[in-house]
């Protein structure tokens, strides 16, 4: 506090009233405050008395002067921020205690630092004021002074509302939701695709059976089908009705419709042949029959329309791959025709008896019976190689080389041969017409006659005669005096020897040597039909008893030259359940008299007039049947011989007949 002088205008009147005041007054000064002096006229204010324990009132100001100060109290800290600069309270002076702080609520004087707020305090604390205090995209709570995500709606983007702070989706009155979706209790919903808000608000789609609900363009839908269920008939009403583990796949659209062809490839759209179309049933399952579609047919011939539709008209196809075509005496070149099994019947096949077919294309061949004999007497002199396979029912005869349309199965060639396989010289081949072959009704009196039909073919190593035949020699031991060598192949498979073979009595040694042999080699194209052949056989020889198990023992060969799997490396396709070939040997001889080993069940009753039956020395088989494997339409090869071994005493004979062919396939194997 200043100095109590107090000035006056009027120097006597200030010290008179001055002393006045300060004699009045004085006297107060110990308990109170003095009173401040009366102003004098026209000059300042009296100075205050001495303060006491309570300062006194400054005095009244007088006439044109000032009022005099008031007593007492310690001075403020400060009245401005300036005040304040340096202090370490703060920077800001508050005008209500006069003291420094650090910083003032709301206005200038909020000084606080960036990410701080003034607290009703004066002190700045973590949080904000404005969104400058906030990281983005925070803004700042005023009420509460902290940063958030928002604090109204309208602060979140549209279709997303504010609560606690936070931005979540949703909608109200003020917050819209964004393009596209409408607002539906407080939630976005895509009313063009959301199944429960489909079109419009709350308004869910059905349930349907195997199916998931869906909402397209605001409509309801079905949706995806339930795993192993298929929506084939399109019918959203049914859902997905079609299991397709039990059922399959759907096959196709109902109502819809596709070209169909059912020709072969290569076909449509050539000659009259053209597509149809088909259309989808109501289900989906399947498409309905081809309506309008022309099919290649068989070829008629000679009218100028390619009806096969194979580009040319008239040419008359071959469907079936079998050789021949409909223009070239096919009568079923297609199952179109008719027939199951066009390649089996053409020109070139055989007449299956009794399967109401005309196998051969023939109509003049009957189906209900078969063909007539073509060989109906006996003949013992001027015997051919044509004469033994017509004896055997080989009646059809044909050429190597003919136009297709009369490439017919039958005998091609047929010749006398040596066992040797090389021609026999004149007398040989003499010999053999005359002597070693035979056409036969019968064989003596003991009933050995054809098995089928009026004749059956003989082969002799010696003379083919019965006692009571032109031409009998009185015993079966003649000897024609040829020599040749067995068939080489047959040789080479059995190391160069004739092989031996193993009987009741044993092992039988071999001989050598083909003499006094008859070979009857036939080459003939095989049915196109026939996959096996047959024939039936009976070899007696009069080299029993005495002779078995010798190296004199005769042979009885049919060699078979094929392509047919299964033929021996031998090529011989007649022999006994020992492999060995037929001779006395073989296990089949059971027509005799029991000698030794030989048990002879057939008895010795056939050999009646035959000449084996002299001195009970003769024996053979009962009728054998012997069945090979070919393959159709080929031309095979075969020979069959008879030959004296190491000697050429003692004649053996074959008896020949019935041969036939076979639909079915047949392994080499020769039976009873």
């Amino acid at each position: 506090m200043g100095p109590r002088v107090v000035f006056s205008l009027g120097l006597a009147g200030a010290l008179a009233l001055g002393c006045e005041a300060s004699s009045s007054n004085n006297n107060l000064q110990d308990q109170t405050g003095g009173s401040g002096g009366t102003a004098g006229a026209a000059g300042m204010g009296g100075m205050g008395g001495d303060g006491g324990a309570v300062g006194g009132a400054g005095g009244d100001a007088g006439t044109s002067g000032s009022a005099g100060m008031g007593g007492g109290g310690p001075p403020p800290e400060c009245t401005t921020s300036v005040d304040c600069a340096a202090s370490p309270k703060g920077p800001v002076c508050n005008p209500t205690t006069n003291t420094c702080v650090a910083c003032l609520p709301g206005g200038a004087d909020d000084v606080c630092p960036q990410g701080q707020y003034c607290t009703n305090f004066n002190t700045c604390e973590v949080g904000c004021t404005d969104a400058i205090d906030c990281p983005a995209p925070l803004i700042c709570n005023p009420q509460e002074n902290k940063c958030v995500g928002c604090v109204i709606d309208t602060d979140c983007p549209q279709g997303s509302v504010c609560g606690g702070g936070t931005c979540y989706p949703g909608c109200s009155g003020v917050q819209p939701c964004m393009p596209g979706m409408s607002c539906c209790g407080g939630n976005c919903y895509d009313l063009a695709t959301d199944v429960n808000n489909c079109g419009s608000c709350n308004n869910p789609c059905p349930t349907l059976p195997n199916a998931t609900p869906a909402c397209v363009d605001g409509l309801c839908t079905m949706g995806t089908c339930a795993t192993a269920f298929a929506d084939c008939d399109k019918n959203v009403m049914n859902g997905c009705e079609w299991n397709v583990l039990q059922d399959g796949a759907c096959k196709c659209v109902p109502g819809t419709t596709q070209a169909c062809y059912q020709g072969a490839p290569g076909t449509e759209a050539v000659g009259p042949c053209k597509a149809g179309v088909q259309t989808c049933n109501e289900t989906g399952t399947g498409w309905g029959t081809c309506v309008g579609q022309v099919l290649p047919k068989a070829e008629v011939c000679s009218n100028n329309i390619d009806e096969d539709c194979n580009g040319t008209v008239d040419d008359a196809a071959d469907y079936d791959g079998d050789g021949w075509t409909m223009c070239g005496g096919d009568c079923c070149d297609s199952v179109l025709q008719g027939c199951t099994s066009p390649k089996l019947i053409n020109p070139g096949a055989f007449e299956v008896v009794g399967n109401g077919i005309d196998d051969d294309c023939d109509p003049t061949t009957l189906d209900t019976m078969p063909p007539a004999a073509c060989s109906t007497a006996a003949k013992f002199t001027g015997v051919t190689a044509a004469d033994v396979h017509k004896a055997m029912e080989l009646c059809e005869t044909t050429t190597a080389n003919p136009p297709q349309a009369q490439k017919k199965w039958g005998v091609i060639s047929a010749d006398f041969v040596l066992a040797s396989g090389f021609p026999p010289n004149a007398t040989e081949l003499a010999n053999m017409q005359n002597k070693q072959a035979a056409i036969m009704v019968d064989y003596g009196t003991g009933g050995i006659v054809p098995k089928k039909n009026l004749t059956m073919a003989g082969l002799s190593s010696g003379y083919m005669r019965d006692k009571n035949d032109p031409g009998w020699p009185g015993s079966y031991s003649t000897s024609n005096g040829s020599y040749a060598d067995p068939p080489s192949a047959y040789l080479n498979a059995h190391g160069g020897n004739l092989p031996s073979s193993a009987s009741c009595n044993g092992a039988c040694p071999a001989g050598d040597g083909a003499n006094d042999s008859i070979n009857v080699k036939l080459s003939i194209r095989v049915p196109t039909n026939a996959q096996s052949f047959s024939y039936q056989f009976k070899f007696i020889s009069s080299e029993y008893w005495i002779y078995s198990c010798s190296s004199f023992n005769d042979f009885y060969l049919a060699l078979l030259q094929s392509s047919a799997m299964g033929i021996p490396a031998d090529k011989n396709i007649s022999f006994d359940s020992l492999n060995n070939p037929v001779s006395v040997n073989n296990g089949f001889f059971d027509v005799c008299t029991p000698k030794g080993c030989y048990t002879c069940p057939g008895g010795y009753t056939e050999l009646t007039g035959t000449g084996m039956e002299d001195g009970n020395s003769g024996g053979g088989t009962k009728w054998l049947t012997t069945e090979a494997p070919v393959v159709p339409g080929e031309t095979m090869q075969i020979e069959f011989m008879i030959f004296d071994v190491s000697d050429t005493a003692l004649d053996s004979v074959t008896l020949l007949d019935n041969f036939q062919w076979g639909l079915a396939s047949a392994s080499v194997n020769t039976h009873e």
